[in-house]
C-alpha cells in the first residue's frame, strides 16, 4: 500500500527523481515501524522546491538506530542514508517522525499522507 501510494503520488506531482529510490526508502521506513515502532504509521509525503521530503511517524519514542547487518535485518537505514540526501528523527508528544529528503524537482509543492 505504502510503495503504491508513493508511486503513484511521484507520477502526479511530476518527480523527475528515480522513483525506485524513493520507493525503497519509504519501505524501509515503513517497515521499520510496523516492526519497531508502536501503533499505525502515517506515511507523509511532502513535495518541496527542488526535493521531496518522506515522513513516517509512529507512537513509539525509541529513535531508530544504525546496526551491523545481519540475519535478522540492520541493512533499511543503512539504504535510506545512502540513497538520500539525508535522514533523521524528530521526537513528538505522540511518539517521533522519521524523515529523509531526496533532491530532485517536482512540479508543484504539496503534501499527501497514508496510514
Amino acid at each position: 500500500m505504502a510503495r503504491d501510494f508513493t508511486r503513484e503520488t511521484l507520477a502526479a506531482w511530476g518527480y523527475q527523481g528515480a522513483h525506485d529510490d524513493v520507493v525503497l526508502a519509504v519501505s524501509e521506513l515503513v517497515t521499520n515501524a510496523v516492526r519497531h515502532g508502536r501503533g499505525l504509521p502515517v506515511l507523509r509525503l511532502t513535495s518541496m522546491t527542488g526535493g521531496l521530503r518522506i515522513e513516517v511517524a509512529d507512537a513509539s519514542p525509541t529513535p531508530p538506530r544504525i546496526r551491523q547487518p545481519g540475519a535478522d535485518g540492520g541493512r533499511g537505514l543503512r539504504m535510506v542514508e545512502l540513497l538520500s540526501a539525508g535522514w533523521g528523527v524528530v521526537r513528538t508528544d505522540e511518539g517521533k517522525v522519521v524523515w529523509c529528503e531526496f533532491h530532485a524537482p517536482a512540479n508543484a509543492p504539496s503534501s499527501s499522507t497514508t496510514t
